[in-house]
């Protein structure tokens, strides 16, 4: 699937817009509403959520999971792991990412998307690499932008 009228989801602003306690929760509201594209997230994304969730001792943490990427206004579309560790060898030197970051980034690129919302400030801080690199765009709460 390609598509540059899509906008992948790191997981910290999934995380972010389901806890209402999290520090970013209405910066990450606001970002959310300014995205008019299609949002999307990946297999990868969901496993992280679950991850979070079954560590914070949470009910159901597949469920909430899911529920927690509905709630962003998002989907779960499919990708070629084989594809994404293959091009994340061919990027990992250019970015250097911590894996987890280069994974998503990757994922993305090969979606099509044209940005990538994310609250991660290592990837923040790439973020004139990454649109070099992949030709792809960092959005973030400007409260997170590096000075």
């Amino acid at each position: 699937m390609t598509n540059n009228t899509c906008v992948y989801l790191d997981t910290n602003i999934v995380i972010a817009n389901i806890d209402e306690e999290d520090p970013h929760h209405n910066s990450v509201e606001m970002l959310l509403n300014s995205i008019s594209q299609r949002r999307v997230v990946s297999r990868l994304t969901l496993v992280e959520l679950v991850s979070v969730f079954s560590r914070g001792g949470l009910e159901d943490p597949v469920a909430l999971a899911i529920f927690s990427v509905e709630r962003a206004g998002a989907r779960i579309v499919e990708v070629n792991f084989e594809e994404v560790l293959k091009k994340a060898v061919d990027y990992a030197v250019s970015l250097r990412l911590k894996t987890l970051d280069l994974l998503h980034v990757v994922i993305s690129n090969l979606l099509g998307c044209s940005e990538f919302a994310t609250l991660d400030k290592d990837i923040i801080n790439k973020a004139e690499e990454i649109a070099k690199t992949l030709n792809m765009k960092i959005l973030t709460p400007p409260s997170l932008w590096r000075r």
